[in-house]
């Protein structure tokens, strides 16, 4: 009877830790289940170790366990308030973007400091796409560890130029309808 009561413990303490991770989880809000910041990375670490050592070990009782995800969880809120009230704050936690690719010319001093080889700057562009660097407008390490890849608009650049080929236009027919009313007034 005894080690029926202990399995019924057993599985009501897991279920209430999985639960109160959920909530946690879900209060946290989307933020938590996108792309992580380092911080949010230890946060759901520590959840998931909350989870083992109160659930499947045992080894600290429910109501601590509660406790300590309540805490995550108000860690969470406290520090994702102060990243957006904070933009020092925000940098000191979450990091910042390093450039990694300028218009089309490899940055290398920045590919040492975040420690990426061409090898992987290079596998990195084929995964999104990219053939020839000479095509990136800009490619960007984020905070988060995701590449972003922005590439150069040939479109953009040539309708740019027909912009400006119509204003020259214009503005040389503007200079000759002022020129022949400037005429017609002397006469």
């Amino acid at each position: 009877m005894d080690e029926l009561w202990e399995i019924g413990q057993f599985s009501l303490n897991m279920v209430a830790i999985y639960l109160a991770a959920l909530l946690v989880v879900r209060i946290m809000g989307k933020r938590a289940l996108g792309e992580l910041s380092l911080f949010d990375f230890v946060i759901m670490v520590g959840i998931g170790d909350v989870i083992v050592v109160v659930g499947l070990e045992q080894q600290v009782p429910l109501g601590r366990g509660l406790l300590i995800l309540v805490l995550l969880g108000i860690l969470e809120y406290v520090f994702s308030l102060l990243t957006f009230k904070s933009r020092a704050f925000s940098r000191l936690i979450e990091g910042t973007p390093t450039l990694l690719i300028k218009d089309g010319v490899i940055i290398e001093e920045n590919l040492a400091k975040e420690h990426i080889s061409r090898s992987d700057l290079r596998q990195e562009l084929r995964r999104q796409g990219v053939s020839n660097i000479a095509q990136v407008s800009r490619a960007i390490l984020e905070a988060c560890g995701k590449f972003s890849v922005i590439l150069k608009d040939d479109e953009a650049d040539d309708l740019n130029l027909d912009i400006l080929r119509e204003v020259t236009a214009l503005r040389r027919e503007l200079q000759e309808i002022k020129a022949n009313l400037l005429l017609e007034r002397e006469n």
